[in-house]
């Protein structure tokens, strides 16, 4: 595996959960989130969700995709 490739997204992935995390752990402190109403849940539901479909968007594209020009399949 091309560690040129990972680290980038080790990164990029790595620092914005870690922002995340602090956001809502502020928030969640702060009073600004309550995991006893749904809306809040479903909010932060939302977010993970989110995260962990760009981190796999981006992992198609960095490791399946220059494949595809040479021919290779998924």
């Amino acid at each position: 595996m091309n560690m040129l490739r990972v680290w980038p997204i080790i990164c990029q992935f790595g620092v914005g959960a870690l922002l995340c995390l602090i956001g809502i752990w502020g928030g969640l402190r702060g009073g600004y989130l309550n995991l006893k109403t749904p809306e809040d849940r479903r909010l932060l539901i939302i977010l993970v969700a989110g995260f962990f479909l760009m981190l796999a968007v981006a992992c198609i594209f960095t490791f399946l995709a220059p494949n595809w020009a040479n021919g290779g399949t998924i």
